[in-house]
């Protein structure tokens, strides 16, 4: 399973404050956290309140490639944001990076698809349409072939199309996690695209958050979910991510189980 770091967000206080600061140290230690706790990629957020940012994402940029190499995830609304951050991990020799993220919205499709087309960029596609979130499985999926057909057309690979099906908390919709788990079956079943999300909003407005996260993790899993945008620092996410490894034969003889165990991460 791909893991896709997600801290580096200028929406969260520390991080906006450590841009807006200009806190190198933080910013390192933070990207250095998640690539020791077994990140993939690291999503890179420059959006901060009041801030400009095309200038914060780019410092950002700069600051988590001066620690590691590991590839990055350009991740904006802003259209001009997301074009300067691509270019300038390719303009530093780094890794062509990851798009956060494209959609079936038509500004989204004019704005990311280009960047698609030039730099064949692996990139995120949210099942979004012009009218929003779709109700049901067939509405998502619909959504999902749409962005399928317009970036493969585009040159893309079809295995670098990562498919979120979106996840509504439950909290005030008890049918939310499944019309996520029917859309994730029916991608699954009919794309050769591969499949992640951010599922922590499942949980939104409950309590004990970690544990509805985490067993929506699993279930997903089961269904055969490829990656997960996620907090990599979270022991316990950390501990269902390498169980489901195990158990879904990605892990050989169980060697990052147990690697796991002697670190403590599965306590």
């Amino acid at each position: 399973m791909l893991l896709m770091g997600e801290s580096i967000n200028g929406t969260r206080k520390q991080v906006a404050e450590a841009i807006q600061a200009r806190d190198a140290e933080f910013i390192k230690n933070l990207a250095l956290e998640q690539v020791e706790a077994g990140a993939g990629l690291l999503d890179v957020n420059g959006g901060v309140a009041g801030g400009n940012e095309v200038d914060d994402l780019l410092w950002l940029i700069e600051v988590v490639m001066g620690v590691t190499d590991m590839q990055l995830m350009v991740d904006s609304a802003n259209p001009k944001a997301l074009d300067a951050g691509v270019q300038t991990i390719i303009d530093k020799g780094g890794k062509v990076p990851f798009i956060n993220s494209i959609s079936g919205e038509q500004p989204r499709i004019d704005a990311v698809l280009p960047l698609i087309e030039k730099h064949k960029c692996p990139v995120v596609g949210l099942c979004l349409s012009n009218e929003g979130i779709p109700p049901t499985a067939e509405d998502r999926f619909a959504v999902a072939k749409q962005i399928f057909d317009l970036c493969t057309g585009a040159g893309l690979p079809a295995e670098d199309l990562w498919i979120d099906p979106l996840v509504m908390a439950v909290s005030a919709d008890p049918t939310a996690p499944g019309v996520t788990m029917d859309s994730l079956k029916l991608i699954k079943e009919r794309l050769p695209s591969r499949t992640t999300g951010g599922l922590s909003n499942v949980s939104f407005g409950l309590p004990n958050r970690g544990l509805l996260n985490r067993t929506f993790v699993a279930m997903c899993a089961g269904i055969g979910l490829d990656g997960l945008i996620v907090d990599v620092r979270s022991k316990p996410m950390m501990a269902t991510i390498k169980s489901i490894e195990a158990l879904r034969g990605e892990d050989n003889f169980c060697g990052a189980y147990l690697k796991a165990h002697r670190a403590g991460i599965l306590d």
